[in-house]
């Protein structure tokens, strides 16, 4: 199955898209491949010299354009620049620059969870996240980890994140709050349907998508719809993309303004992860390494 990405322009063709005869080709991909360019290296737009003409003759190429341009068949050529995600080893980088992460959650992993002792409980957790990333090039799904605060649901969500990175599959992690504020900075929220669409398209270009705290959100009309949108759109395409989410609520105790998303958490695979609060115990930990490092 193929998926239409936004994309990322480099320097090189900045002319072209300052140009209003230049339309930019949107190109399906493959996971396999570059996210931006499909693998071929190069990103293309197509300068029109003529047009639009009613009929084809000579050399012309049918242009399906948005309003205002005027569909129809116009005469042309193709300009080329490298793909500024992937030519010249940029892709690891790219993938990290979006990925949500930053310092040290850039190393967390799944070999740092820990099932050992009292935190026994957490191992079906455990499993089920190794299980996504056993998915390798493939991930798909709907998931959602349920569990009080502290018990590692966030420590699961970025492993899941720089597991996929670490295979060269964008990535993405976010608690809910902080994405709809970027939402909302990017994108607006008085453009209505047209900006959540906007924004839905551009985090679909992450194949794996993580969002912590599903249920701590002000409920605005605004946010839900966005919150709505998002999600059942991330839904029904499970079987090309994964979402993985975490709520400190359990399913059926979720609050009444996030309830009518239940059925869609209910449907697809829901975790629980039970046992102890972890933090206290990180907290001891980082305060040993400090010690010992001064």
């Amino acid at each position: 199955m193929t998926t239409i990405w936004s994309r990322v322009w480099p320097n090189e063709l900045a002319v072209y898209l300052e140009n209003p005869k230049a339309v930019p080709l949107v190109c399906s991909t493959y996971a396999q491949a570059c996210p931006n360019c499909g693998g071929s290296g190069l990103m293309m737009v197509y300068v029109i010299k003529g047009g639009p003409y009613r009929t084809p003759s000579g050399k012309v190429k049918w242009l399906d354009l948005q309003p205002p341009a005027v569909s129809g068949w116009y005469e042309g050529s193709l300009e080329t620049a490298p793909c500024p995600v992937c030519a010249g080893g940029q892709m690891d980088a790219y993938l990290e620059r979006n990925c949500g992460l930053k310092g040290a959650d850039l190393t967390v992993s799944l070999a740092d969870f820990k099932t050992n002792g009292k935190l026994v409980g957490k191992e079906k957790a455990l499993a089920a996240a190794r299980s996504l990333l056993a998915m390798n090039r493939q991930p798909s799904g709907f998931v959602t980890f349920t569990g009080g605060y502290g018990v590692g649901k966030t420590h699961l969500l970025k492993a899941i994140v720089n597991g996929f990175r670490g295979l060269r599959i964008m990535a993405r992690y976010s608690t809910m709050a902080d994405l709809l504020a970027d939402i909302r900075e990017r994108f607006g929220s008085d453009n209505g349907v047209h900006a959540v669409e906007d924004a839905i398209d551009d985090l679909n270009r992450a194949h794996v998508l993580c969002i912590d705290e599903i249920d701590r959100i002000n409920p605005t009309g605004w946010a839900k719809e966005t919150l709505f949108r998002l999600l059942n759109q991330r839904y029904e395409n499970r079987s090309s993309l994964l979402t993985v989410v975490a709520t400190n609520a359990r399913i059926d105790e979720m609050p009444p303004e996030l309830g009518y998303l239940a059925s869609r958490f209910s449907a697809g695979i829901v975790i629980e992860v039970p046992g102890p609060d972890m933090r206290p115990a990180q907290g001891l930990k980082m305060a040993k390494e400090i010690n010992e490092k001064g």
